[in-house]
């Protein structure tokens, strides 16, 4: 039974069919908004907070079985590494090997650079393409970081997350 787009239209508006199994009338829904206004209400609360108490753990935490943010820094600070660092002249080395541009970074540079990675997670897309912004709203949501979290588009559907 083939029939014009205005038939059917006019069909699930009287019938009231919206897939969901339930048949019902369009005029039985409340339609009306209903808003909450704040009360300004001022008053003096006292909450005891246990000092030690255990923080959440991130799934990031999880995965690489360490602190992250305060804890992560001070860790760093005393095991020696240093957050400012200046280039020294041999620090970085470019040569051309067969018409080839190569850079060549000392173990110093190196390390910094791997330190900085390792925080970084590589996402691919697959199936619909999303924004950026629906891409964060959605890392958000779904694994609720601690820290902010950086995204960097890269071509083909790649996103780098930096925690």
């Amino acid at each position: 039974m083939i029939g014009t787009r205005e038939n059917m239209l006019s069909t699930s508006q009287v019938s009231g069919n919206d897939g969901g199994g339930s048949d019902h009338l369009d005029d039985d829904r409340n339609t009306k908004k209903v808003r909450f206004k704040e009360r300004n209400v001022e008053e003096v609360t006292t909450m005891a907070v246990d000092p030690e108490s255990q923080l959440n753990i991130s799934w990031k935490e999880k995965l690489l079985g360490g602190p992250t943010g305060a804890a992560a820094a001070h860790e760093e600070a005393s095991m020696g590494i240093e957050l400012d660092f200046e280039l020294l002249e041999g620090d970085i080395k470019t040569s051309v090997v067969d018409g080839i541009p190569a850079i060549d970074f000392s173990d110093q540079v190196k390390e910094i650079l791997f330190k900085e990675m390792e925080l970084t997670v590589i996402i691919k897309l697959l199936g619909r393409n999303i924004g950026y912004n629906a891409l964060h709203n959605r890392i958000l949501f779904l694994w609720k970081p601690i820290n902010p979290i950086q995204i960097m588009d890269i071509a083909n559907d790649y996103f780098l997350v930096k925690f």
